[in-house]
């Protein structure tokens, strides 16, 4: 009866870091993609295309 109560209490411990480590995982995936979509792009992202049209 006593590992059963211990086999329980360990599981809750085991369930309760794995949604710890499941929010956390959430949380960091959150913060990289807000910083992502906020960052600004350097200069040569932007590329102006210029093409030379010749009538023949």
């Amino acid at each position: 009866m006593e590992n059963r109560t211990a086999s329980t209490h360990t599981s809750e411990f085991s369930m309760r870091r794995t949604m710890l480590t499941l929010l956390g995982a959430v949380f960091a995936f959150g913060i990289l993609t807000a910083s992502y979509a906020t960052a600004e792009l350097p200069a040569t992202a932007s590329v102006d295309v210029q093409q030379d049209v010749t009538a023949r």
